[in-house]
């Protein structure tokens, strides 16, 4: 059996996978706002690091006075930043853009990612539709090596070689381009998270001064 540290950091890498998946719910709204995902905030609000885009996050949920308005203000947030849709340039949710010196898609990361999807002997549903250097699919496959009987080189090369790379320049766009504030609180987030992860495999002093090896829950 897997230690809490191990299954909370899988979870975690989940649940970050989930918020870049699609646009929140009503009913997420709400649990952010008074379930048990407050307790969550609360409990990663705890970390030093952590605690600025956790306060982003539960602002941006909170600002309306319905679930149902902060919910609509969210979803077109996440259109317009992640879809393409609407004034400006789009943040790409995938990490060929990002790595790749054309900014397009389906380059390298593409084939890597599919063998190390192979490695977990994980696949893509064909109803996704998504190349698997996608940011939920990369963190899928994270949460898949944490808990699992997998290589450390295997680990060490979706952090080091992939996630780690790509993911502080994505955090930092997601800053400069959400006024709204939950998604450049959930990408900064987002990489305190890879950096302690990456910090607790290699034995290495975190990136970010305060940033801790493994995150509470």
């Amino acid at each position: 059996m897997s230690d809490p540290d191990t299954q909370c950091n899988a979870m975690l890498a989940e649940w970050l996978a989930g918020l870049f998946s699609a646009p929140l719910s009503e009913s997420a709204v709400a649990f952010y706002r008074h379930g048990p995902g407050s307790m969550l905030l609360d409990s990663l609000a705890e970390e030093p690091t952590a605690g600025w885009g956790i306060a982003r996050m539960r602002a941006a949920v909170t600002v309306e006075a319905s679930a149902t308005m902060a919910a609509r203000i969210l979803s077109a947030s996440y259109t317009r930043l992640f879809s393409g849709i609407g004034r400006g340039n789009s943040i790409s949710l995938y990490e060929s853009a990002h790595v790749s010196a054309s900014g397009r898609l389906f380059q390298q990361p593409v084939s890597d990612m599919s063998r190390l999807l192979g490695v977990a002997n994980q696949s893509i549903a064909p109803a996704a539709r998504e190349p698997p250097d996608h940011l939920s699919i990369e963190l899928t496959l994270l949460a898949e090596f944490t808990r699992g009987n997998i290589a450390p080189a295997s680990l060490s090369m979706l952090l080091d070689d992939h996630l780690f790379v790509w993911i502080p320049r994505f955090a930092k766009a997601c800053c400069d381009a959400d006024p709204d504030g939950f998604y450049a609180g959930a990408a900064t987030v987002l990489a305190w998270f890879i950096d302690s992860q990456r910090c607790k495999l290699t034995d290495n002093t975190s990136f970010y001064a305060q940033s801790t090896g493994a995150a509470r829950c």
